[in-house]
């Protein structure tokens, strides 16, 4: 599966780009597809930030984000990283009290917040002190009006951005009104994007939901649903890495859950379930990466029983997202907070996990010279491996089957 994004420049004064809006598509149709607004950021705020290395797509530049008045209440917004993203609230919100409430708390946080299609109404005034960027569209305010804002708000820090700007003329006299940022098709249209993506196993998610909706969340149960796809998984440690102040490496994923924290689990589960529809990409890979992911695990235990069982099953399940996702595994590791070893394994098979893995693809490739000196170094014999290998199809199938049950 495919997801899609329109990018579309934010320029400076000096025509050099500043930003991206990010828009979400559903297709390579350059329209907004026919869903809620709610649901279009849901399902962009995953498929680019969680699924995706953002930035690959951005370039090392911030990106601005639509979001409506429910949304941002929801606390989608918090799960992304304050540096890389501009808060744009849709013109349509309501500024009520509970608005400007998480308008301060987002603030605070060290969010920059923008007002998309200002309409230059009194209601807003009270949020202007917590917000950085006004966008002006010029189909719907003219230039004296916007001079007029601008020249009555000149004690705010606030910068404005001219959208719609459709000629040279309208370039040259929005920023001779002290306008500093541009967006329009006299610079550039949105330019579709379309990038690999991978949807998670719907009953694992409905599953995970249950679980962290319980008084008393079993983390063996979360642990284990989390382990069955691979698709939650890379989700699950970009959402960990996204969170403000998080830098520990994660080695399993019962420690991600920790981390978390009971409030947090559950909103990346209700953002997950919200965003995702239909199945993955092939079934057969999704499957493989169990079979590695327990194989490596079994492997570990059975040569010397440690904590590096848990780093182990991670580097197996996340072995071939390079296939999945059609990226080099150096670029989709770029916001992964995995542990150096797993990181090592996974892009030059070094290290104890990284022999792990590298057996495990020789299994595969019937490669048996190689098994049978790999199976020496672990101080096992073939009979052994065989049952271990066995073992990780028999697990892999339960799992498989016990979800098809529900």
């Amino acid at each position: 599966m495919y997801s899609y994004v329109a990018r579309q420049p934010i320029l400076d004064s000096k025509l050099q780009t500043h930003a991206y809006e990010l828009l979400f598509r559903d297709s390579l149709d350059n329209v907004f597809p026919h869903i809620s607004s709610q649901q279009a950021t849901s399902r962009l705020v995953v498929e680019q930030f969680l699924q995706q290395n953002i930035d690959q797509l951005l370039g090392g530049r911030p990106c601005f984000i639509n979001f409506s008045h429910d949304t941002l209440l929801d606390g989608l917004a918090e799960c992304l990283p304050p540096e890389q993203v501009v808060i744009e609230i849709l013109e349509d919100a309501m500024p009520d009290d509970a608005l400007l409430a998480k308008v301060k708390q987002l603030n605070q946080l060290g969010y920059r917040l923008a007002l998309d299609d200002f309409s230059m109404s009194s209601d807003w005034e009270r949020f202007l002190p917590w917000i950085q960027i006004i966008k002006f569209d010029l189909r719907l305010s003219t230039l004296p009006q916007i001079e007029e804002f601008i020249g009555r708000h000149r004690h705010l820090k606030l910068t404005y951005l001219a959208e719609k700007v459709e000629s040279k003329q309208e370039f040259e006299q929005t920023q001779a009104l002290g306008i500093s940022l541009f967006q329009g098709f006299f610079f550039s249209r949105p330019e579709m994007v379309k990038r690999a993506t991978m949807q998670p196993t719907q009953v694992v998610v409905i599953q995970l939901l249950n679980e962290v909706n319980q008084p008393e969340p079993n983390l063996d149960k979360i642990e284990q649903l989390l382990g069955q796809d691979v698709s939650l998984s890379l989700k699950l440690l970009r959402y960990v890495n996204n969170l403000k102040g998080h830098s520990k490496p994660i080695a399993s994923f019962r420690q991600a859950a920790i981390y978390l924290g009971h409030a947090q689990l559950k909103r990346f589960v209700t953002l997950i379930a919200a965003s995702s529809a239909g199945q993955g990409k092939s079934a057969e890979l999704y499957q493989m990466s169990l079979i590695r992911a327990r194989f490596c695990e079994l492997l570990a235990l059975a040569h010397a029983p440690a904590p590096q069982s848990q780093q182990a099953f991670m580097a197996g399940l996340f072995s071939l997202l390079d296939v999945l996702m059609e990226q080099s595994m150096a670029t989709l590791l770029g916001s992964v907070p995995i542990t150096d070893e797993i990181r090592q394994a996974l892009l030059s098979r070094d290290g104890q996990l990284g022999f792990y893995l590298a057996f495990c693809e020789d299994y595969e490739n019937a490669n048996w010279p190689r098994v049978q000196m790999r199976t020496a170094r672990l101080g096992l014999n073939e009979e052994k491996v065989s049952q271990l290998y066995l073992s990780a199809t028999a697990w892999v199938s339960e799992q498989l089957s016990a979800m098809n049950k529900d």
